[in-house]
């Protein structure tokens, strides 16, 4: 990973502390076991995953999870440090540096998200609650590149677009549990605020600056509402979850960028989201596997964004008496845009009271990322 490219991942994480968000925000320990949650996650991570969580351990002690960040980055062909080398070869007017460096990033893609959140668990022995707030944005690097500019030195039709969006989210998931034909089911719902922010950068190549993208020019905002459901069966050490994130559809417009008289719009759609999830829980061995029912689509527009994605992800936890833990998971998307990962992580949590979880995943040379969180029982 490039400075260029960790420099717009923090920009990226400093955006989503003040006011973005993800449409599926998630925890340090799950991301280290490839991204599961839906069954096998705790009551501190219910309002990430699913809402029923909140009700799976009533006996648990009240909970603090403050902070979790983390971020990604996926660069393969190093984008973002090659459009600044497109605008150095303008400045200097060579020729042949403008060719190369065109020619470099024609048809190249980057993507980043970088989030944060925190959450406090109170487990009930009638309905329990997680108070959560979490943040993620997503970004995308896009270049547009005319071929008839290999021949220029200035004024060129060529031209680079950052989009983003984020959903800042304030919610409460609740939940109890029910006997049904003698099986213990969770059952739980957060309603949930949300402010949806979405970010149009789009210049010609020649004044393409990656610190530029969050002007408030390219920015649009939207406030709403939204709605997860959840449940989770256990029998013994063995469960099952459904849940449904996300679900009142919401379609957030980008502002128009204008460049060369060409107008650039998109829409960023944010639609309801189901993921299956079973696992097996013990005392010294988690495993677990969640799929997405149905693809996830972001952004629509101008531009082709390949952004669609619909994940397998399996996880394993291994644990040596609540000291310590060890993970692992893989995760895999069926749409084939984004690249299959391998993550691992480690988990401390010494005397049962503080817990330090940290994970990275590991994509290719210049394409990977990391996240880590405390939380504390009392």
């Amino acid at each position: 990973m490039t400075f260029k490219t960790k420099a717009l991942v923090v920009a990226l994480a400093a955006c989503s502390t003040s006011a973005l968000a993800a449409t599926n925000p998630t925890d340090a320990r799950a991301n280290a076991m490839g991204g599961v949650g839906v069954a096998s996650g705790d009551y501190l991570s219910a309002g990430f995953h699913n809402p029923a969580l909140a009700a799976l351990d009533p006996d648990s002690a009240f909970g603090v999870l403050i902070p979790y960040i983390g971020a990604e980055a996926r660069d393969p062909d190093d984008l973002v440090d090659g459009l600044d080398d497109v605008a150095d070869a303008f400045d200097q007017k060579d020729p042949t540096k403008i060719e190369s460096s065109l020619r470099a990033v024609q048809g190249d893609k980057a993507y980043v998200n970088a989030g944060i959140g925190a959450a406090v668990g109170i487990p009930t022995g009638s309905v329990s609650a997680t108070l959560y707030t979490s943040g993620l944005i997503e970004g995308a690097v896009l270049p547009d590149i005319d071929t008839n500019d290999f021949n220029v030195t200035s004024d060129p039709n060529s031209n680079a677009t950052i989009i983003a969006a984020g959903i800042s989210e304030l919610g409460v998931a609740l939940a109890t549990n029910l006997e049904l034909a003698g099986q213990r089911v969770a059952v739980g719902v957060t309603p949930k605020l949300q402010r949806i922010t979405t970010y149009n950068y789009g210049v010609a190549v020649d004044d393409y600056d990656t610190d530029d993208w969050d002007d408030s020019r390219y920015r649009e905002e939207d406030n709403t509402f939204n709605l997860d459901l959840g449940a989770v069966w256990q029998s013994g050490p063995y469960r099952v979850g459904l849940a449904g994130k996300n679900l009142v559809s919401q379609d957030v417009d980008t502002v128009t960028s204008e460049v060369n008289s060409e107008k650039k719009h998109f829409t960023y759609q944010l639609e309801p989201q189901f993921t299956l999830g079973s696992a097996f829980v013990s005392d010294f061995v988690t495993v677990a596997a969640d799929l997405d029912l149905n693809k996830k689509s972001a952004f629509k527009g101008t531009l082709n964004v390949d952004d669609d994605t619909q994940f397998f992800r399996v996880g394993a936890e291994f644990d040596a008496f609540g000291h310590a833990q060890l993970r692992t998971g893989y995760r895999a998307d069926l749409e084939d845009n984004v690249d299959n990962a391998f993550t691992l992580g480690l988990g401390l949590s010494p005397f049962g009271v503080a817990n330090l979880d940290i994970a990275a995943s590991i994509i290719d040379s210049n394409s990977y990322g990391g996240s880590a969180q405390l939380a504390f029982t009392f």
